[in-house]
Formats: structure tokens, C-alpha cells, sequence
């Protein structure tokens, strides 16, 4: 693995993630064009995968125990940062499989912001439920507004995970984008990676 002068929260438990599981992992370097953060070989298949990490959000405090947030807002601005939808389209056009990784570098417990629902809702939408008024039972419920992922709408997205560090050991946690131009055989992976399978309809 390449060595860098400066390195991000996100990267540097990145790299202790592929280090300490044998796994493959190279520094990209920048280009004229937006480049995604590395080239990493698993199972014999190579991934682009990008880094980012969640630094600030002022409705967050540690301190008193009180916040606040929208259900998948902050994954939800990482899918449709217009530099992180370049760096994995120009990587989907050679037809590389890609992988957004979001590290919580401003949660110590890493949940504020970062839940399962948090990565559901932004990649499919916020849950809706339908309400019979008449006997006040739900009669259906169904993935609606705020959706990041369609047929035809950020495909370069193979999968979105969550990096974490828990008890001194960094951990993935991917969900899959269903709509992603080129899929990833999930079944292929690593058991120490956690997948999470999406169903629609």
C-alpha cells in the first residue's frame, strides 16, 4: 500500500481494515480528472473505493444528549456530492464495480447520523406508511420521498457502506445499491464484511 504525507480519520482506519484482513489495497493517484480514493483486490475481483467521513453537523451534541437530524441526511449529501459522483462514474464507465464508504469521525459511539435506517432511507427513500383512518391500522407502507437510488439515477453506486471502529477493530457494513450499472456478487465477499441485501416492492 502506497504511503501518504496526510492522511484522513477515514483513510487511516480504512487501511488498518484492509491491513489487518489481507487485503489488497492501493492508493490511487489524483489525475486531470476526479479519481476515487483506491483500487482494492478481493477474491480475486478489483473495487473502486471511495472514503469520506462526517466531521461537524451543528444539530449534533455530545454533551447534553440532545439532537437532532433527518433520517439519512448526512449519507444522503455524501451520495450527491457532485465530486464523489464523478470519481465513481469515471470508474463505472471502465466498468470497475464501486463502493462508498462513510466513516463517523464526529459521533464516539459512530451512530449519530449512521444507523441501518440512515443508509436506507437515503439510498431508497424515507418509509411511508398508509393509515386506514377509519379502523386506524396501517395497510401498507412503502419506501417514498428523498430517494437517492433509481434505474436511472446515480448507477455508479455499486454499493454504500458504513467504515466503522468499534473496540479498536474497523468493520464494513455494505448496502447494496439494486440499481447499480455494474452489480456486485455479493455472495463472493468476505464473511467478516456485513452485507445487507435490499428487497424492493
Amino acid at each position: 500500500m502506497n504511503e501518504m504525507t496526510i492522511k484522513t480519520v477515514s483513510e487511516s482506519v480504512f487501511e488498518e481494515f484492509c491491513d489487518s484482513n489481507n487485503i489488497v489495497c492501493e492508493k490511487i493517484s489524483e489525475g486531470s480528472e476526479p479519481t476515487p480514493d483506491y483500487l482494492v483486490t478481493l477474491t480475486g475481483r478489483q473495487f473502486v473505493v471511495e472514503v469520506k467521513q462526517i466531521d461537524h453537523d451543528t444539530d449534533f451534541n455530545s454533551e447534553d444528549g440532545v439532537s437532532t437530524r433527518i433520517t439519512g441526511s448526512h449519507i444522503r449529501k455524501k451520495i450527491h456530492d457532485t465530486r464523489i459522483r464523478k470519481q465513481l462514474k469515471n470508474a463505472t464507465d471502465k466498468g470497475t464495480p464501486t463502493i462508498l464508504l462513510v466513516y463517523n469521525n464526529m459521533d464516539k459511539m459512530q451512530s449519530f447520523g449512521t444507523e441501518p435506517h440512515d443508509f436506507i432511507s437515503a439510498m431508497y427513500g424515507e418509509l411511508t406508511v398508509v393509515l386506514n383512518t377509519k379502523n386506524n391500522k396501517i395497510e401498507d407502507s412503502f419506501r417514498g420521498r428523498n430517494a437517492s437510488f433509481r434505474e436511472n439515477r446515480n448507477t455508479s453506486f455499486g454499493a454504500v457502506g458504513r467504515l466503522y471502529k468499534m473496540k479498536s477493530v474497523p468493520a464494513i457494513h455494505l448496502y447494496e445499491n439494486v440499481f447499480a450499472k455494474n452489480r456486485i456478487d455479493f455472495s463472493l465477499l468476505p464473511e467478516f464484511i456485513k452485507v445487507t441485501r435490499i428487497a424492493l416492492g
